[in-house]
């Protein structure tokens, strides 16, 4: 199993992590990290690459847990965000599928991060096929900090090997796992190459839309195989 923030519409790498686990928990007791990926991430458009960031309430914000943190609906970023990704991808081979999905989310009257964030994360998932067992950390009966909270919500949910990427090799205690009979492996994301309009070259680590806009009819098991 694996664990990781509930970003906004994260990358490939996020999923494929995700979907080499029985079990993925989005970690949303952590603190907040200002401008991080859990409240924008990048697209690709004619101009290049560009931030789609949520803008959140600022007053208070530090020390707050993810799940804690409220949106700022001071302006029409729900607007602006569906207009951008509208002129991005309308072109897009997957377009006319995929863009009802995505215009019922920003309809939403989402008032925390999390309640755009994890239904975003869920969306995808289910583009890409993927049937891993989503699970919210502040849902389980678990408490402790670094290591050992990871170590302890593996363990509650009966887990045996924990996935992390590879800079978990800078920070994780791996004898804290291994005291609960629990597995560390690191797993490296290999970058899916596919078409992306008007790019000379690949341009890695954009948000899944991206690729759920721009592949045609073809699961994400198939292209990981390819």
């Amino acid at each position: 199993m694996s664990i990781h923030q509930p970003n906004v519409f994260p990358w490939l790498g996020y999923f494929d992590k995700m979907r080499q686990a029985d079990r993925f928990i989005l970690l949303d007791t952590v603190q907040f990290t200002k401008n991080s990926y859990q409240n924008r991430t990048q697209i690709l458009t004619s101009h290049g690459v560009k931030w789609l960031t949520i803008p959140v309430v600022k007053e208070g914000l530090y020390g707050v847990r993810t799940d804690q943190v409220f949106i700022a609906n001071t302006r029409l970023w729900q607007k602006e965000h569906f207009n951008i990704l509208h002129e991005a991808y309308r072109q897009a081979p997957m377009y006319e599928a995929r863009i009802e999905l995505i215009r019922e989310l920003y309809d939403s009257s989402a008032e925390r991060l999390t309640s755009f964030s994890i239904p975003g994360i869920r969306l995808i998932k289910e583009m890409l096929q993927i049937d891993t067992e989503l699970i919210l950390a502040s849902e389980l009966p678990v408490v402790g900090t670094k290591s050992e909270y990871l170590a302890q919500l593996v363990n509650e949910v009966g887990g045996t090997v924990y996935l992390s990427g590879p800079s978990g090799r800078q920070y994780l205690d791996e004898s804290v796992f291994h005291a609960l009979g629990i597995l560390v492996e690191y797993v490296q994301y290999d970058p899916i190459i596919y078409p992306q309009r008007g790019q000379q070259s690949f341009t890695n680590g954009l948000s899944a839309l991206d690729y759920v806009f721009e592949v045609a009819e073809c699961s994400w098991k198939e292209k990981v195989k390819a």
